[in-house]
């Protein structure tokens, strides 16, 4: 999440605290044009480029989505997703130029494509607003989008604490996320609008305290909602301990989805991706979050970003993975940095508009 990986390392950027209100003066636009939003801090207008036709009245664009194998299956049928993350959707993470208002939130789900692939991975932690999450369900709804909830932070980004080994001993913590995990289960039960949800954002093996609580938390979800997927939320093996450390996390009966995350800019596939899916335990595999810099002050310009999320969503895509999702959308500007997709045109076209090229499996 908002990581710089060099190779093995992993250096958190910022920080984040939890924020109890945004609020924004919301300016719609004219017809055929996306709404255009002004912060409670900024005057620049959100940049959101035109989007397709609305799927309102056509409820059947969303569908479950099931497991079957190592794919993601839809109407019986392989299916994939394009996307992006968002940690400032809900106005409880970010600064204040970086929160997003319902409206704002409901034009982005609207300028997203909306061809049964679409999907969006939100963080919505303990304590934040379930009526925030109520309304960006019924949005995505409307719009034919997919939704990832996932349901803390392990690196303790946010507001949250950080989960390490400690953390899984306390009763008390676990008590609270079991509680937090439970409520937000119950309340989309059947919903297929959800996905899948995820555990933690970027766990690693906390000293084998992971799988025993991937199992713990996955009987309680299947209590609740038997059919429901859980995604690993992990980056990849060399952030869990290693190749037997991921396996054990993914082999959980609490899982059903394997992830990867990799900010690896100038590579097409990530050079951890032959890791991951060897040692997925033969469960379907995801790129839960794909960075890539671009904007004023940066080498790389809206144009050649849009051509490297191209070619990056063909080699996972294309190849069988379960789809791809960009970090980040917020509200910002045309600085260089991997959080400024609203501003962004040419890469919104492509994650709106991409089709995979199939190519053989190995």
């Amino acid at each position: 999440m908002r990581s710089i990986r060099k190779g093995n390392e992993i250096e958190s950027r910022h920080s984040r605290t939890v924020i109890t209100a945004a609020v924004a003066l919301v300016v719609l636009a004219v017809v055929g044009v996306v709404v255009a939003v002004t912060s409670s801090t900024s005057s620049a207008p959100r940049r959101v480029s035109t989007p397709p036709v609305s799927v309102a009245d056509n409820p059947s664009a969303i569908r479950p989505i099931t497991v079957v194998g190592d794919r993601i299956v839809r109407d019986g049928q392989p299916w994939w997703f394009l996307g992006y993350n968002s940690f400032t959707w809900s106005g409880n993470c970010g600064t204040a130029d970086e929160r997003m208002t319902t409206a704002e939130v409901d034009a982005w789900f609207g300028s997203m494509r909306n061809d049964g692939h679409g999907a969006v991975r939100l963080f919505f932690q303990p304590g934040w607003n379930l009526q925030r999450l109520d309304a960006a369900v019924a949005s995505a709804k409307r719009h034919g989008i997919y939704v990832t909830v996932t349901l803390d932070d392990a690196l303790g980004e946010c507001g949250g604490s950080k989960k390490n080994a400690s953390w899984f001993a306390d009763d008390q913590q676990r008590n609270t996320y079991r509680a937090h995990l439970t409520r937000v289960v119950q309340r989309y039960r059947g919903e297929p609008t959800i996905a899948w949800f995820e555990y933690l954002n970027e766990p690693n093996d906390a000293e084998g305290a992971l799988r025993p609580f991937y199992d713990e938390m996955g009987a309680v979800a299947r209590q609740i909602d038997p059919s429901r997927l859980f995604a690993s939320g992990t980056i990849a093996p060399y952030a869990t301990g290693g190749d037997d450390q991921f396996r054990e996390i993914t082999a959980s009966p609490g899982v059903d989805i394997a992830s990867l995350h990799e900010y690896d800019e100038e590579e097409v596939a990530s050079n951890h991706l032959d890791d991951v899916v060897s040692n997925s335990t033969g469960k379907p595999v995801l790129v839960g979050e794909f960075g890539i810099t671009a904007g004023d002050g940066c080498d790389v310009d809206f144009d050649t970003r849009a051509q490297r999320i191209r070619a990056k969503a063909q080699a996972y895509i294309g190849a069988g993975l379960a789809g791809a999702l960009a970090w980040s959308w917020q509200p910002g500007d045309d600085d260089c940095e991997y959080e400024n997709l609203d501003a962004d045109a040419a890469s919104q076209e492509v994650l709106r508009d991409f089709q995979p090229r199939p190519v053989p499996r190995g």
